[in-house]
């Protein structure tokens, strides 16, 4: 065996890596080569090959520390410091401090009595699980449980469990329509409905040319009425081929009104087979009003999004109507609505078939903005 003299009078023990590395000092003392025995850890401040740490890491990625060592922890304190203890046992100054804590407060260094059972998982084991549910978020916990193979067998209820600790809750998926790529034909299939209202003295003619000075001349002012002199509310649909029916609503519309609408002038004139576009506002998405429509058998266009006017084609007819309508120049409510619904039967057949074949690059001009403003 390989033996010096240190100044410190003690027999130093040369390792093979001193023999190998002459000019480094990897010298151990007996009492060091014993410790390092018992906790299976070398010094690790070198490149040496073959030579690298193993340890069991706990949930705060420090290294556990066997109850053994601890008490030769307690026994170098009382001749070192807290830094040289540390550098010692390669464990940090903190571990160290709490173990000295621990000692001086109870008179042993082991851990105190945990509550529940313990983990059957690592942390490690925990973090693979939620990789693999976010890379297969529509696996089954039974599916991710036999991909995972942890070290421990667990239940499928361990797997679920550890996925909600980590923000992964089970939900529904939603069942989305894949209306990119449909063709004109089965947009042919799609009824487009949707409400607006129109006030009866509308916002034009705010501006006029007047000489300077003359803002108040009464040839250049004009009357207002209190609050817009009213408006009213209007529901209608549209079809490949023309426009189909409008009604007057009295009111805002809520769920009970919407079906009696929908009862009146819609579904007397529906044709099997064809399918209700409504927007996502919730007096048309109600339970009750889908309790309603699956009664009549109405099929309705899934998960179309609310204030969505470049995919509704029918805003261009509320467009076009307005302009007519407001020509007339209506006095009373009761002439506004005669001028909407003449407006309306009177959309050309050709408009609205334009409407429905600019449909797919509506669609694609939608995804292309990210669901931004389109040109439509």
């Amino acid at each position: 065996m390989n033996t010096e003299r240190s100044h410190f009078g003690k027999t130093k023990v040369l390792s093979p890596c001193h023999m190998m590395h002459p000019i480094l000092d990897y010298s151990l003392t007996c009492d060091q080569l014993l410790i390092n025995q018992l906790v299976g850890v070398y010094k690790n401040n070198h490149s040496t090959p073959g030579l690298h740490i193993k340890c069991n890491l706990t949930s705060d990625n420090m290294p556990k520390i066997h109850p053994e060592t601890k008490k030769l922890i307690i026994k170098r304190l009382k001749t070192r410091s807290t830094a040289e203890v540390a550098d010692t046992f390669n464990v940090s100054q903190r571990q160290v401090q709490r173990i000295r804590k621990r000692f001086e407060e109870t008179g042993d260094v082991f851990d105190k009595p945990r509550s529940g059972r313990p983990r059957k998982t690592t942390a490690r084991e925990d973090r693979l699980l939620v990789r693999k549910s976010k890379a297969s978020p529509f696996s089954t916990a039974a599916e991710l449980h036999q991909a995972w193979s942890p070290q421990v067998p667990v239940s499928t209820r361990t797997v679920c469990r550890i996925l909600s600790q980590n923000g992964l809750s089970r939900g529904w998926k939603k069942q989305g329509s894949l209306l990119k790529g449909w063709t004109l034909e089965k947009w042919q299939k799609v009824d487009f409905s949707d409400e607006s209202s129109v006030e009866l003295h509308h916002s034009r003619g705010k501006y006029c040319r007047r000489p300077t000075g003359a803002h108040m001349d009464p040839r250049f002012t004009q009357k207002t009425v209190k609050f817009g002199g009213g408006k009213i509310m209007v529901w209608g649909y549209i079809q490949y081929g023309g426009v189909r029916n409008i009604c007057r609503v009295e009111g805002n519309i809520n769920s009970l009104k919407y079906q009696e609408v929908l009862a009146t002038s819609y579904i007397p004139n529906h044709k099997r087979g064809q399918i209700l576009q409504q927007d996502g506002a919730p007096s048309l998405t109600s339970i009750s009003t889908s309790k309603f429509l699956k009664a009549k058998k109405i099929k309705v266009l899934q998960d179309w999004p609310a204030q969505s006017p470049d995919m509704n084609i029918i805003e261009h007819v509320w467009g076009r109507m307005k302009e007519e309508a407001w020509k007339t120049k209506p006095k009373n409510l009761d002439e506004l609505w005669e001028a909407w619904k003449t407006a309306f039967f009177a959309i050309p057949d050709d408009f609205i078939d334009k409407l429905y074949e600019s449909l797919s690059n509506r669609m694609d001009a939608v995804l292309q903005a990210h669901g931004s403003h389109t040109r439509y």
